[in-house]
């Protein structure tokens, strides 16, 4: 199958499980969407967090001290394993996963590709959902990868106006 038809298969899969995890936050004000896939390029997945879930989470890591440790605080709001929906919405992408473990192959741009088509499925849902993304930070992240934290800055800087995107950026700053 060829890469266009995966990328479109991806966007599609993409803003289905968005709108299932939108349908599905009963009142909570959504901060960030990030599409994460491993480092093989394998099986994307769509996470979702919102403001609400942070402050719980914040709040219990203040009761057990966890706070005090540097960084701590960006890793509980910009990890997508400790947002409130990871991998939400999977049966949107299983299909496009078959079709990636069918067809992917070893050409040095694989990775490249499939990190581009990903960013491409989340500017189509902001293109067509804007209006629930006002100051939602969108980015693309790698699970288990050493390109993870170049992925994510590239991503949100392509996704994100500067007012969204920069305090992303700023993220590990301190």
């Amino acid at each position: 199958m060829s890469r266009e038809i995966i990328r479109r298969m991806l966007q599609q899969a993409t803003l289905a499980a968005f709108d299932d995890a939108i349908s599905s936050l009963a009142g909570e004000h959504l901060y960030a969407v990030a599409l994460t896939t491993d480092d093989g390029g394998m099986s994307p997945g769509l996470c979702v967090t919102t403001v609400e879930h942070h402050r719980r989470r914040r709040a219990a890591a203040a009761m057990s001290g966890d706070l005090s440790e540097p960084g701590y605080d960006a890793y509980l709001r910009w990890d997508t394993a400790e947002w409130r929906d990871e991998l939400v919405g999977w049966e949107h992408f299983e299909a496009v996963a078959r079709v990636i473990d069918e067809t992917a192959d070893d050409a040095d741009d694989w990775f490249e590709e499939h990190i581009a088509a990903l960013i491409a499925a989340l500017a189509a849902v902001r293109a067509a959902r804007g209006h629930l993304l006002d100051g939602v930070t969108l980015f693309v992240s790698v699970t288990d990868g050493d390109e993870r934290e170049a992925v994510e800055n590239l991503s949100a800087t392509e996704l994100n106006p500067p007012e969204v995107s920069g305090p992303f950026l700023r993220r590990y700053d301190g």
